[in-house]
């Protein structure tokens, strides 16, 4: 209430658009029809038949675009989550637009000056008043160094961060109502969809993060001259703004029309590079779109923009790989295994038929060579398998897929001979080798050592306060026993019938009672006065109550 009250304006253009695109029923589920100003509400459809018109996913998709940059990134970011949300719904998604009018330059200047401790005049040698791209998030400028360099600087826009956290806010509670109120939000789990963009978000708005992992790749990569990744410029960088190599080269497009390009040669090269990045840096770039890539003579491959990046460790890496394997070689228990791993597995789980699932699956890529599978097609596979089985695949997970997907489609235009499976197979070949390989066991044996050692030091300690609490009767057990719960609920009803039936049968012997004590007139003191009525009144109240009691219980 009072997040609802301390932004009450939001509110309502929140509530306000949902009705728009059709999805007033769920405001007037919910409670929240009081947020629209009465005019509205007499002219609001509730029925959520008011824009039947459009598919779902393209009513999601504009009210986004109209709720603004928090909401953008939030649609962007369902998009990769296929193994969530409905394919068509996710589709309609990827085509947000992140295109936003740009703020003056003036109020750039500012930010750049408290950033920076200088105007902008003062810290470039030229800075470019002209916006090259304005996102809701932030806006791109070119600049030159007083040491020569061409750059360009990425810098927040103001006031954005206040932007977000109200609007993380108010989804927050929403989110929240709509739990209390749906079985499908409470399946889809969305407080910790939110919770996940939430965190998401603010990193994507953190550039020291994005420097740090652009630096990275940067190093990854600085002895092969055939990828180019954008050196970053610390000393004019900060957490809102980020410096980089301006790179200038060819677009996507225009590799077609050049003879002097080599597809082939750039197919397999982008291939191997973000595999290099994926499964040996730990880093990759999260979205290998043509806009977020460009050549240069040589076939070279730049790779620009960072702000959508995934992680990889080395645990997450071979269970990728063992993913792939387990497919190929048809082994449902190694893919059982592996999913158990790397995803959150839902209590309910039914083992068996989520093996009957991953056993489908199997036998449809089993012993078929790796040249002749898509990649995208087994992601969106083994996606639809878990999402059937309400198992959640983590985002770097998720991501890498949705990356994967968007590469082969790149990779089908330049030459549909490739295929990325066929070239990943070495990069499985080496994880299986390095987690086998001395070093690695060694390291991992050194590891777990050090781990029982730590709990084993901390077990007498761990005994002492169970006993402690034991001795003075602090330990509580919880059991959750559903037959049990059902036994007892039926006992339940049982009590409340007969205890029903007692006071009917008290309430029948009271009142015969004093029907023969007014017949006989046994009773003469009272005469005159309508005890029969009175006595009457008071046990139909009595058995109202008593009524009433177990009728809201429930249980009748």
């Amino acid at each position: 209430m009072g997040r609802r009250i301390r932004h009450i304006k939001r509110y309502r253009e929140i509530v306000t658009v949902l009705v728009k695109y059709g999805f007033g029923y769920m405001v007037r589920d919910v409670g929240l029809t009081h947020l629209l100003s009465l005019p509205r509400q007499m002219a609001a459809d509730f029925s959520g038949s008011g824009s039947e018109s459009k598919p779902v996913g393209r009513k999601i998709c504009l009210m986004c675009e109209e709720l603004g940059p928090t909401f953008i990134k939030l649609g962007q970011m369902l998009s990769l989550r296929a193994d969530l949300i409905p394919e068509l719904i996710a589709d309609e998604l990827r085509q947000l637009q992140d295109q936003v009018t740009p703020v003056p330059p003036e109020a750039i200047k500012k930010i750049i000056a408290d950033e920076l401790g200088a105007p902008a005049e003062t810290v470039f040698a030229s800075f470019d008043d002209h916006c090259l791209a304005a996102a809701s998030i932030a806006q791109v400028y070119q600049a030159q160094l007083k040491t020569g360099e061409h750059v360009v600087v990425k810098i927040r826009r103001p006031n954005i961060d206040a932007v977000v956290t109200t609007d993380i806010e108010i989804l927050t509670d929403l989110v929240s109502l709509l739990e209390k109120h749906y079985d499908w939000a409470r399946d889809f789990q969305l407080s910790d969809v939110v919770d996940e963009f939430s965190k998401a978000i603010r990193m994507e708005m953190d550039y020291q993060r994005e420097g740090r992992n652009t630096d990275k790749l940067y190093r990854f990569f600085n002895d092969r001259n055939e990828i180019i990744i954008p050196k970053v410029y610390w000393r004019y960088s900060s957490s809102q703004i980020l410096t980089l190599d301006y790179i200038r080269g060819v677009k996507f497009a225009q590799l077609f029309d050049d003879a002097a390009f080599n597809r082939r040669t750039i197919a397999e090269r982008l291939v191997r590079s973000f595999l290099d990045q994926a499964l040996t840096a730990g880093v990759f770039h999260g979205d290998p779109h043509p806009g977020n890539l460009l050549f240069f003579q040589g076939n070279k491959i730049a790779y620009i923009d960072f702000g959508q990046v995934g992680i990889l460790n080395t645990e997450m890496q071979h269970e990728f790989a063992n993913l792939i394997i387990g497919l190929m070689k048809g082994d449902t228990d190694l893919l059982f295994r592996t999913i158990e791993q790397m995803a959150s597995m839902p209590e309910d789980l039914d083992d068996r038929l989520f093996k009957a699932d991953l056993e489908l699956l199997r036998d449809k890529y089993y012993n078929i060579p790796f040249k002749e599978i898509h990649i995208g097609e087994v992601i969106g596979d083994i996606f639809e398998t878990t999402k059937k089985n309400h198992i959640r695949i983590p985002k770097n997970f998720t991501l890498l897929g949705k990356a994967l997907i968007t590469l082969e489609g790149l990779i089908s235009k330049l030459d549909n001979q490739i295929s990325i499976l066929e070239l990943a197979e070495p990069y499985g070949r080496k994880l299986m080798l390095r987690r086998i390989s001395p070093e690695h066991l060694s390291k991992k044996l050194i590891n777990e050592f050090y781990d029982f050692t730590e709990n084993s030091a901390q077990i007498p300690s761990l005994l002492r306060k169970t006993l402690t609490h034991l001795y003075k009767g602090k330990t509580h057990v919880e059991m959750e026993l559903p037959q049990l719960e059902t036994l007892l609920a039926r006992l339940d009803r049982v009590a409340n019938r007969i205890s029903f039936s007692i006071i009917l049968l008290a309430f029948s012997i009271i009142l015969t009672g004093i029907i023969l004590g007014e017949a006989f007139g046994s009773h003469p003191v009272l005469a005159g006065f309508p005890v029969l009525d009175i006595a009457g009144a008071i046990v139909a109240f009595m058995l109202l109550v008593v009524l009433f009691a177990i009728l809201r219980s429930g249980r009748f």
